[in-house]
Order: C-alpha cells, then sequence, then structure tokens
C-alpha cells in the first residue's frame, strides 16, 4: 500500500502522504450518535475483530472522518473508545488495518534510517502531511504504515527524496503516465507496487522476444574470479542471464603471470569436454578426515585402480593450501573407501575433492554446465589464487523500486505498456487491441529488427 508519495524543499522539507488506507471490513452506522459515546450501533458487526482500530466516516476528507480504538463488539454494536464527533445514520464504520504512518530518516539513500516523526492519519484531508524544518535537499525518508494496537508495521516504502530520480530509473517512465493519466496519489488500486508490477512485466515481455540475443547494456567486462588449486571448476556468477551453456558467456581467459601467455581459453561443448578431459576422475568425501586419517569415504571410488597401493590427489580448500598428494594401500568397492591412506597433513571437510591419475597443469578449454565452468585440466599450484577473467551477460533482475536504473536505451516503451495495463487494471474486459498495447507490441517488433549488439554471433555446429 504505497501511493504516490511527494516531497517538496522550501524551508525544510514537507512530506505529503495520500491516505491510502488498508480496510478489512465495513458496515453502516445505524442510527445518529452524538459525540463521546463509546458503543456504536452497526447494521452488522460480524466480520469485525476485537481489539481493532476503526474509522469513522462518511467519506475520507469528511470533517466528522475519526479513528477510535474498538475494544469489542456484539451483532450489531462496537464497543469503541469515546468518540470526540458526531456520526450519523448510513456513514461508514470500517476496520481498518494501519492507523498510523511512521517516517524514517537517513542523509544517504543506504544509511541508516531513524524514525523522525509518527502521525495518525488526517482522515478529515486527502493526505497526512509531515514537516521536516531542518530537512535538507540531500536527505532521504522511508515511510511505513503502524497497527497502533497490536504494533503490525508494513513494509518500508521505496526511498524517496527531494533530489531528481536518476533520468533512466524506473519513476522516470512510471510518473509521466501518472500525471498524463491523472492518477490521483491515493488511488488504491493504481499504487507504486502495481506500477512497478507493470514495467516488470512490459520488461519480462520485451525480453522474451528478444531471447537469445546480446544487449551491450547487459555486458559485464573483466570480472574477475579466483582460481583454487586443486580443483578444475569456478562457479559461475550469480547475476549471469544463462548458466547451462556458455549462451551469456563471450569469454573467458588467463592473463600473464603463472601461465604461458595471456590468451582467451577455448570453449567447447560437453560432448568434445568428455573427449579430451580424461583426466578429471576422482570422487568427493562424504565424512571429514582428521590429520593423520587412514580411510578416506567417498561418493564412489569406481574411478581408483583396484591394486594394492596408488597415489592420489586432494583439492585445496583455502588460497593458502596446497594440493596435498596421499598414499593408500587399497580400495574397497562395496564401501567407497581408500584404505592404508598415508599423507593426510590437513583436516579435509565433506566435499572436498580426491583426484585420481589427475593431469595437474594450466587449463587449455573449458565447458559450462551446473552454474559452472568446467576445466579440461587441474589447476596447479603455481596458479594458486590467481584470477580467471570473463566477459558475460547479465541476467534482467526484477523490478523493485523506483530509483531502480533501467539500463535498456529503449525503457520509454514501457510507457505504453503501462498505460494498458492501468485501464485493464481498472477495466479487465478492455480488447486486447487496445491501442497502447498495440503501440507497445508495434515498438517491441520494431526493436528485434534494429538490434546492435556490438558483438559476432557466431554459430557452432557438431
Amino acid at each position: 500500500m504505497y501511493p504516490q508519495i511527494n516531497i517538496k524543499h522550501n524551508v525544510g522539507n514537507t512530506i505529503d502522504i495520500p491516505n491510502q488506507l488498508d480496510i478489512k471490513s465495513t458496515t453502516y452506522v445505524s442510527s445518529n450518535v452524538a459525540s463521546g459515546v463509546t458503543t456504536v450501533p452497526v447494521d452488522n458487526a460480524g466480520d469485525f475483530t476485537a481489539g481493532s482500530i476503526l474509522l469513522l466516516m462518511s467519506s475520507i476528507g469528511a470533517e466528522n472522518s475519526e479513528i477510535v480504538a474498538s475494544s469489542s463488539h456484539t451483532g450489531q454494536a462496537l464497543t469503541t473508545a469515546e468518540t470526540a464527533l458526531p456520526h450519523n445514520r448510513g456513514e461508514t464504520a470500517s476496520e481498518i488495518k494501519y492507523d498510523q504512518i511512521a517516517v524514517h530518516k537517513s542523509t544517504t539513500i543506504d544509511g541508516t534510517y531513524s524514525e523522525f516523526s509518527k502521525k495518525t492519519f488526517f482522515t478529515t484531508q486527502q493526505s497526512t502531511i509531515f514537516y521536516d524544518n531542518t530537512g535538507a535537499k540531500s536527505d532521504y525518508y522511508k515511510v511505513r504504515w503502524e497497527n497502533s494496537a497490536n504494533s503490525e508495521t508494513s513494509d518500508f516504502s521505496s526511498p524517496i527524496s527531494v533530489t531528481a530520480y536518476p533520468e533512466n530509473s524506473v519513476a522516470k517512465v512510471v510518473y509521466p503516465v501518472l500525471t498524463a493519466m491523472g492518477v490521483s496519489g491515493n488511488d488504491t488500486k493504481i499504487t507504486v507496487p502495481f506500477c512497478l508490477s507493470a514495467i516488470d512485466d512490459a520488461r519480462k515481455f520485451t525480453a522474451g522476444k528478444l531471447f537469445g540475443i546480446r544487449h551491450a547494456w547487459q555486458q559485464e567486462f573483466e570480472h574477475p574470479i579466483k582460481l583454487l588449486a586443486g580443483t578444475n571448476s569456478v562457479s559461475l556468477p550469480s547475476n549471469i542471464d544463462f548458466k547451462d551453456t556458455d549462451r551469456s558467456l563471450l569469454a573467458a581467459r588467463l592473463l600473464i603471470g603463472n601461465v604461458l601467455a595471456p590468451y582467451n581459453m577455448r570453449y567447447i561443448d560437453k560432448r568434445t569436454w568428455n573427449q579430451i578431459s580424461t583426466t578429471t576422475q576422482g570422487g568427493d568425501n562424504t565424512a571429514s578426515v582428521s590429520i593423520g586419517g587412514t580411510t578416506i569415504t567417498l561418493d564412489n571410488a569406481g574411478d581408483f585402480p583396484d591394486t594394492d597401493s596408488g597415489v592420489a590427489y586432494v583439492a585445496t580448500e583455502a588460497y593458502s593450501e596446497s594440493i596435498m598428494q596421499i598414499a593408500y594401500t587399497g580400495v574397497n568397492a562395496a564401501t567407497n573407501q581408500l584404505t592404508g591412506v598415508t599423507g593426510v597433513t590437513r583436516a579435509m571437510a565433506v566435499g572436498t575433492r580426491v583426484w585420481s591419475r589427475p593431469q595437474i597443469s594450466q587449463p587449455i578449454h573449458y565447458t559450462v554446465y551446473e552454474d559452472k565452468i568446467v576445466f579440461d585440466r587441474i589447476v596447479p599450484d603455481s596458479m594458486q589464487g590467481d584470477n580467471l577473467y570473463i566477459d558475460f551477460y547479465k541476467k534482467i533482475p526484477e523490478v523493485e523500486d523506483l530509483y531502480q536504473v533501467l539500463d535498456e536505451p529503449y525503457r520509454e516503451i514501457y510507457k505504453w505498456y503501462l498505460r494498458y495495463a492501468i485501464k485493464y487494471r481498472k477495466d479487465i474486459d478492455l480488447p486486447s487491441n487496445d491501442p497502447d498495447l498495440v503501440k507497445f507490441e508495434s515498438l517491441v517488433g520494431s526493436l528485434v529488427q534494429n538490434l546492435y549488439t556490438g558483438q559476432d554471433t557466431t554459430i557452432i555446429t557438431n
């Protein structure tokens, strides 16, 4: 329930919050009552909650509107705190979720917000107004709604300030549309969360039409990922667009240092990786192993030769470690255990990789699967902590607040969808050939036909 909050700077800051009420149930006053009463007769109080907050009014902004606490009720009467105003038959008596607005203040948008002021709704007005006489243009505010009876609170609103929203922000798309369509600040249907959701829908629709196309505004270059010796993979960034193939991974490269030369590693598909990556056998230990341990239990010991003895290599778990070489005298295929183990000089956590006959050298090829970049070779100690640099394309984040930046240069087309969404919100019978929706779909179509990605497209066939 976040209305279009306005903030102005003159002598200090004025925060104007439209009175948007969250109403649980409503009935009607059944006979005239004077001021100062503690029992309000109504048509039906069956849906009301004991210990709730009531709003008595003929309409929002009416001079006899007031908020009172209700301790209990019968079928046709509400027991309340003493009323301050008289009320007439036919007025509404509503149980509301919140009766107070709390404003919190910070000197920066991402700073610590402290409560500045709290007020009960100005129900005799269209909005509740706060004055911050010492407020600066650079100050930020967050608003939340509270229930004085049970201390329940809403989530905080997005931060607001006198300073303008960024030119490429969500607000710069939303507010011009609301102004052009004459949407009231206290409209109970066309709220900020609704507008954010509509912009998010428009964004996803557009992204769906452009599926698989690399957008320059989604690119992130020179992203460093540290290598861990004894492993053959690194995790993909959490914000990469696609994690099952290299569709969103433009390049991966090692820089000069403990490598032969700075070069782009070569991507290969998983099937090709299976053919050339023949020395990455092994298993993960399923039970922790202490220093000096003589048995290692794996998830699968099938890659270890069933001989009297052998040598295995243990991946590092920290950048201060080196690959550990251990010896074993037997393999129990039934229990997936290496027995007669010697050489465990550091504790091994569950999930540590133990390799059988690995090729430990600078990786050359990589593939992508299971949210990882997987190499054809095991990272050597000489590359411990070195960076792998990748260029990739980010996924589109969910639209969450008005300050959020929309990086796409075509963001203005979302206005047409928002116009349609507002009309549909008010009339679900709106036809699918609505001119605003048609205009939006036409602009998306034109966008698909006139894209420039800045990268060559290469088609690889197997």
